[in-house]
């Protein structure tokens, strides 16, 4: 082995000539120039295709305005979408808020339909088509009576569970086709009220009222919500607690979504025996 080769690992490597410096300096500018050519390229095709994302996201179809879809598109439909969502809805993280049940308004065995105030000063109450109503029943957990027996009543709470009524009422005229009202009917709650000034009894400075909320959306009002994706309009694939519903980023939208749908709501009995839901304007808040 001459003194002009070199030994790597073992291997004997004859030597290159060295070649000129000029031919050097050619070949390391046409190798930048390539090397920029494709960085250049890859830039534009990752444009290209963030383009495309933002697009597809941007213009949401029916195939992917949510991850759920209902396999009936009736009342059956209606159920399934309360099965699906209700179970994100938490009192605490052990306990689900409320069992979501649909009643159906067409069953000749269990006569039932809901009337609400008539947009004239008459003060009638006008019925809501059977055909083109769903109605759902909101039964808190932890009690006898359908009212929320864990945790501790409050206007965060209250919000929660308006957003849940939204929420069935926007997958409802999604995938509803003859739905044109929903009803959400929310678990029975209680005002308390304190004494001021002079009380009547030093032991009675508080006063505690049953109250029978329920919500009421319309499709119209809705529609613009159902062009694109629920989670524009609500955001979090699971709802926020009850802790955090105040500070979601959707609360005050739905606070004034869900305020001029509010009603009281009562039931009574009609003459043929038949129950009938009340649904009444709230006093001036």
């Amino acid at each position: 082995m001459s003194a002009s080769d070199h030994l790597i690992e073992g291997a004997a490597i004859e030597s290159v000539p060295a070649r000129p410096r000029a031919q050097r300096t050619r070949e390391a500018h046409r190798f930048r120039l390539a090397f920029a050519v494709l960085v250049l390229l890859c830039l534009a095709s990752l444009g290209v295709a963030l383009a495309l994302g933002g697009k597809s996201r941007t213009h949401a179809g029916t195939s992917n305005w949510s991850v759920f879809r209902p396999a009936d598109g009736g009342t059956q439909g209606a159920q399934e979408i309360a099965d699906y969502l209700a179970p994100y809805y938490r009192a605490n993280p052990s306990t689900q808020l409320a069992v979501v049940t649909v009643l159906d308004l067409n069953n000749p065995n269990n006569p039932l339909q809901v009337v609400v105030p008539s947009s004239g000063s008459s003060g009638s109450l006008l019925p809501l088509p059977a055909s083109g109503t769903i109605v759902f029943n909101l039964c808190g957990t932890g009690s006898g009576n359908c009212s929320i027996g864990v945790g501790t009543p409050s206007a965060a709470r209250l919000l929660l569970l308006r957003r849940e009524a939204l929420e069935l009422a926007l997958y409802t005229f999604k995938y509803i086709s003859a739905a044109e009202t929903v009803v959400a009917i929310l678990p029975p709650g209680r005002t308390v009220q304190g004494c001021t000034g002079i009380c009547p009894k030093p032991q009675a400075r508080t006063t505690t009222t049953p109250v029978n909320l329920a919500l009421a959306f319309d499709r119209q009002e809705l529609q613009p919500w159902l062009n694109q994706p629920v989670r524009a309009l609500l955001p979090e694939p699971i709802p926020p607690t009850v802790a955090q519903m105040p500070a979601a980023s959707e609360a005050e939208l739905v606070s004034v979504i869900t305020a001029h749908g509010l009603f009281q709501e009562h039931v009574e009995t009609a003459q043929d025996g038949s129950s009938v839901i009340v649904l009444s304007p709230m006093p001036p808040q």
